[in-house]
């Protein structure tokens, strides 16, 4: 049998960070650098090599990187055209929006990993956390040990307030005490104060763009390249390094 433990928060975050990375690692590899048709003898040679019919040699395409040299076959040859830096927004977009989800998961994991210890002597803002009767009635009808439903409730509660934007990071973080924890993830950064805010909320909101208007800018779309992601990507992963830090759970 495999290992079935849970991951830790920061396990789940790398294996998260890692989809985003993958969706730039596709959009580089499938990066047209040819401006030419394929020419005619490798046209014959391929559609030889693929037993395809002479009749449709002509139709044969392909795409040329540094990395790659991949033919596209009778039919598919527009996608030549298509996959130039405007055709592959869609995975840079994407790329984003698994970024912040992944920091969105790991604040959740971390806060929760915290708990046991948080409920031993919790902070006002746990304390605040409202119950329902009916959450009452399914932890009393569900558990012989109370404090594991109440843990499924808080669980709960946590994962609909997890948010990559820091105001809401600095929020779900107090419920276990935490305080300051931008400007003490500056201090860990080597960065001026209030950077890490101001960069997290700058990718928050273009997500937010992307998620909620399709990355509308104008009559069109906005553009996004490359750079830019990698550069983002880099940026959140040095925050939550430092989250990671400054919150890890104390070993016993």
């Amino acid at each position: 049998m495999g290992n079935m433990l849970k991951p830790s928060a920061r396990d789940a975050f790398d294996l998260n960070m890692a989809d985003a990375e993958m969706l730039v690692e596709l959009g580089k590899l499938l990066r047209n650098r040819r401006s030419r048709r394929m020419r005619v003898e490798r046209r014959e040679r391929i559609g030889h090599a693929l037993g395809i019919g002479q009749r449709r040699w002509k139709d044969l395409e392909c795409l040329e990187n540094e990395a790659i040299f991949m033919t596209l076959k009778p039919g598919h040859g527009n996608w030549r055209t298509r996959l130039d830096e405007a055709g592959l927004r869609p995975l840079l977009r994407q790329a984003l929006v698994a970024a912040c989800a992944a920091v969105e998961t790991f604040c959740a994991d971390r806060v929760m990993e915290r708990y046991g210890a948080a409920i031993k002597a919790p902070s006002p803002c746990l304390l605040e956390l409202r119950m329902t009767l009916g959450d009452y009635s399914y932890i009393t009808d569900n558990f012989k040990r109370p404090g594991w439903g109440l843990r499924q409730i808080v669980e709960l509660e946590v994962r609909k307030r997890a948010s990559p934007a820091p105001s809401q990071i600095g929020e779900l973080f107090g419920l276990i005490g935490e305080k300051d924890l931008m400007g003490r993830v500056d201090t860990l950064r080597k960065v001026e104060k209030g950077s890490s805010t101001e960069t997290l909320e700058r990718i928050v909101t273009r997500r937010n763009l992307i998620a909620h208007t399709g990355d509308r800018k104008g009559r069109g779309r906005a553009a996004i390249t490359i750079p830019e992601v990698e550069a983002d990507i880099s940026y959140i992963i040095s925050i939550v390094d430092a989250l990671d830090a400054v919150t890890r759970p104390s070993v016993a």
